[in-house]
């Protein structure tokens, strides 16, 4: 089975309040109504394609863990593996691909939950090719990556290896 990468920022939240741009409340920014809508047509696409994770690597940030809720309901039992990994709020491509080298063999899925400019950076890293990555990477942007060489049960490249020559971008969608 082919081993893929899910990249998705998370979905349209709301303003700081009160113009209050601090680290503590731009993590507890919460999705507005349109960005739960948003998050659960992701949720609607992935179950439509069949690609239900086998991990989550999520951002602690309120409008990640909330985007990944509005999942929930679209992907089949039993529930996600989920880690909540604080180096990915506001992490470099470097970081978010360090986060990905941890995953555990056996994970044939890997959905990462997080944040520009972070996600578009590492999606363009991974396939500077891509012209679908052109257009931008809004609120609740998905792409999926496939692992090359994977498709082999016998020596299946695993995550720890995984960079720009063995990522390429399979689709991108603004559900």
């Amino acid at each position: 089975m082919t081993r893929r990468l899910l990249l998705l920022r998370h979905a349209e939240a709301a303003s700081p309040p009160g113009g209050d741009f601090s680290e503590e409340a731009d993590l507890a920014r919460a999705l507005t109504a349109e960005g739960r809508l948003t998050a659960g047509r992701c949720g609607a696409w992935l179950r439509a394609h069949a690609l239900a994770p086998d991990l989550v690597l999520c951002s602690p940030a309120r409008r990640t863990r909330e985007t990944l809720a509005a999942l929930a309901p679209f992907q089949p039992p039993p529930a996600l593996p989920i880690r909540f990994c604080p180096e990915i709020y506001e992490a470099p491509p470097a970081a978010l691909l360090a986060c990905i080298r941890q995953a555990p063999a056996d994970a044939r899925t890997v959905l990462l939950v997080g944040h520009n400019p972070g996600i578009s950076a590492l999606a363009r890293w991974l396939d500077p090719q891509a012209e679908a990555l052109e257009q931008g990477f809004a609120t609740a942007s998905l792409a999926v990556f496939r692992m090359w060489g994977s498709e082999s049960a016998e020596e299946a490249p695993d995550w720890a290896g995984c960079d720009a020559t063995s990522l390429t971008l399979d689709t991108f969608a603004r559900p």
